[in-house]
């Protein structure tokens, strides 16, 4: 039931989705994990001075565990994604026969499969996570590899899946909402522009209703990313490793605001991210279907 043309999909998205949304994700970090003295006093003056104290070139830290770990997750992702529909609309087909006509999948339809593929693709990214999360807070590793023999030798296998309870809460009901806003948004772009479907819409349209998306989705699950990026980030031993743990330190530092620390930075990267990675997913299947001939 796997589609290769869909696998190849998410990993076009994924390079698209890195690339372009990278240094929000490094900025976001930083403001999520830092102390109760601020180094950072918002998202411009983020920019500013990781690019002015480590080169412009640090804003794409991390941007080999990032690039492997969307590639992991998105090709998961769509692949999964694929495999739910064709399976949902297998359930439907003898009703739909019947009623001589072809079943199509509704939004909510879309939002459940997305959230669905989202456990499959969190359990995947796990380990990447982690390394990239380590990676872009703190400065005692020297790339990858020596990152995850260090995190290996101390924690063993454990410390590759740290974090992975707050990587489910956000990534399920997140791409409830990602898959489930994009259907809404590319079929009412499509519905007021007259088009038949969104394989019809401009490019343009389907990045920015992959941005908005994705807007949508941070911001409904953002609190669960601040939790996933203090365990990915904590020392070894601490007391925030857990992951109720984690949301008592944030809430005892920063009071309820703590669990959006970042969320304008995450937004922010969401529309050339997000916007992207559709983007890519899209004119790959495009590309597919014109060499096929549809």
């Amino acid at each position: 039931m796997l589609d290769p043309r869909e696998t190849l999909s998410g990993v076009v998205g994924a390079f698209c989705c890195v690339y372009a949304g990278l240094p929000f994700e490094v900025v976001k970090t930083r403001l999520q994990t830092q102390g109760a003295v601020k180094t950072y006093n918002g998202v411009l003056h983020g920019f500013q001075r990781i690019a002015a104290e480590e080169g412009v070139v640090s804003l794409w830290k991390g941007a080999v565990p990032a690039l492997s770990s969307s590639i992991i997750e998105n090709s998961v992702l769509f692949s999964a994604n694929g495999i739910a529909k064709r399976a949902v609309l297998a359930l439907h087909a003898r009703k739909a026969q019947q009623q001589h006509g072809e079943y199509q999948l509704t939004t909510l339809d879309e939002a459940l499969m997305g959230s669905v593929a989202g456990v499959f693709s969190a359990t995947a990214i796990t380990p990447a996570e982690v390394i990239k999360c380590k990676l872009q807070f703190q400065r005692e590793y020297h790339g990858p590899w020596d990152c995850l023999q260090k995190v290996f030798r101390q924690e063993g296998i454990r410390g590759l899946f740290r974090g992975y309870s707050a990587l489910l809460l956000r990534d399920v009901p997140f791409n409830f909402f990602f898959f489930g806003c994009y259907e809404a948004y590319t079929s009412a772009w499509a519905k007021f522009l007259h088009k038949e479907s969104k394989n019809d819409l401009h490019p343009l349209f389907i990045l920015a209703s992959g941005g908005l998306a994705g807007a949508t989705g941070w911001s409904v699950v953002f609190p669960a990313d601040v939790l996933k990026a203090h365990m990915q980030t904590a020392a070894q031993g601490s007391g925030s490793l857990g992951l109720r743990g984690a949301a008592k330190h944030v809430y005892a530092q920063y009071g309820i605001h703590g669990f959006y620390r970042g969320w304008s930075a995450a937004v922010l990267r969401s529309f050339p991210a997000n916007g992207s990675l559709f983007l890519g997913v899209e004119m790959t299947h495009r590309f597919f279907r014109f060499i096929e001939g549809k």
